[in-house]
């Protein structure tokens, strides 16, 4: 894997959208990749930004060829980012797609390590990195490294063209969670292993926007109202562990509350399988993140984003029921 000629073609796809504030590292960082530039495609997808930043892009591209890299190419589209996503991946050339965020900065030599992997493990089918964040964001997140996982987000990871083969694009009707869906496809439908990768990425935040106020209370109506409303209308082709997922929540404070009333009346017998129950979502984060970090993202991440979500989804469910019943009683 030293000599260049055995390394693979490959694509960077970047979906873009108002980045001026940190768009010039990222693509500083493109450039400082350790991996040979004339293996490497780079395709932009912009949804019309407003403050600069596909002017950026686009004098960028125009010396980038010069430098060496194999083809650029900015094309400017109005999309959602799993739209993004999949303009990337039909304008994809070579073995492998990187998706690489707007606001990513990795070591230089991850790339490299990751193709390595995927090149020597045939049976990897993503490889993602997890994030590391400035101090002062004020965000205490641990990353997790060189382990299996049933999803993850695609801020920078590789994926190999026969995964898109086997299990098609990203889903389009969801504006974020896509890259969980398009995971989780992946996992029931094909043998391949999702594996993070040995080296975190810098996830560049404006302190600003990260402190605030009320931004965890829009977040849980974001996903009791519009995300909601997204993943009712993909129900019939969501994966069927979501669809699980979704069903594990709507019964979650039940089981919560049955647990309470056990408690309260001392009948106990039934308690430990309630608990197991409740904490079966924080079993894989705590093991990833260890306890006390664990913990609180499983509440923060999974427990009220979880409620929010498919409270919205049973939302949903019940207005198109009763939409459908009365345009039947109309007819």
């Amino acid at each position: 894997m030293s000599c260049n000629t055995s390394l693979p073609l490959i694509t960077i796809g970047m979906p873009v959208k108002n980045r001026a504030w940190c768009i010039e590292q990222v693509l500083t960082a493109i450039e400082n990749e350790n991996y040979p530039k004339h293996l490497i495609k780079i395709v932009f997808v912009d949804d019309y930004s407003t403050d600069g930043t596909y002017e950026i892009i686009t004098n960028w591209a125009l010396k980038a060829e010069k430098k060496g890299f194999y083809k650029v190419e900015v094309i400017r589209a109005r999309t959602n980012i799993p739209q993004a996503r999949n303009i990337c991946v039909k304008n994809m050339e070579g073995k492998y797609m990187l998706f690489w965020d707007s606001d990513v900065i990795p070591p230089s030599e991850l790339l490299r390590e990751m193709i390595e992997l995927m090149e020597h493990n045939s049976d990897v089918g993503i490889v993602g990195a997890d994030y590391v964040y400035k101090s002062t964001t004020g965000i205490k997140y641990k990353p997790t490294i060189n382990k299996e996982a049933h999803a993850l987000h695609m801020g920078f990871a590789l994926i190999r063209k026969e995964v898109f083969e086997k299990v098609g694009l990203f889903n389009e009707r969801l504006s974020v969670g896509e890259d969980t869906e398009f995971c989780i496809r992946v996992k029931e439908r094909t043998n391949y292993r999702i594996v993070w990768a040995p080296k975190p990425v810098l996830h560049l935040k404006k302190t600003e926007e990260v402190k605030k106020p009320g931004i965890l209370r829009r977040w849980l109506w974001f996903n009791f109202t519009v995300r909601a409303k997204e993943y009712r209308n993909s129900w019939k082709t969501l994966p069927k562990f979501l669809k699980i997922r979704i069903l594990y929540w709507l019964a979650w404070p039940w089981v919560l509350g049955l647990l309470v009333y056990t408690a309260a009346t001392g009948k106990i017998l039934l308690a430990p399988f309630l608990l197991i129950y409740i904490g079966a979502s924080a079993y894989p984060i705590i093991k990833h993140k260890g306890l006390g970090h664990g913990l609180r993202l499983w509440i923060k991440a999974n427990v009220l984003t979880g409620l929010a979500l498919s409270h919205g989804v049973l939302k949903e469910a019940i207005k198109s029921l009763f939409t459908k019943s009365g345009s039947e009683r109309a007819w």
